[in-house]
């Protein structure tokens, strides 16, 4: 009895390719790449909104923070003269009426310069 030739079933049925035939490219991918773009998606341009803001907010409490630092040195300034002026003594423990004159006189004329 001959042997049967056993039956080769789906791709391997096909007879190999010689090697003086080219193979047609296949147009038909099931899965096409995507170009790879460097724009950032979504949630990561989501992300540098809120650290943009973030940071305009951290910079405008800087800001602030300084203009009030400037203000309370500014004014602890004018307390510790003040402060001299009225605790101006003599030797005998009366206070000095000149420079506390000097300091109403001053109080006065700024009144004045803010009307």
């Amino acid at each position: 009895m001959k042997p049967k030739p056993q039956k080769n079933t789906g791709k391997f049925n096909k007879k190999p390719a010689k090697a003086d035939q080219k193979h047609k490219p296949n147009f038909k991918q099931k899965y096409k790449q995507k170009k790879q773009d460097n724009k950032p998606n979504k949630p990561e341009i989501r992300k540098m909104i809120r650290q943009q803001k973030a940071a305009e907010a951290q910079a405008e409490r800087d800001k602030i923070k300084a203009e009030k630092e400037a203000r309370i040195k500014a004014y602890k300034k004018q307390r510790l003269e003040k402060t001299k002026a009225i605790s101006k003594r003599t030797q005998r423990g009366q206070p000095l009426m000149k420079d506390r004159m000097q300091l109403l006189l001053k109080q006065i004329e700024e009144m004045k310069g803010r009307q």
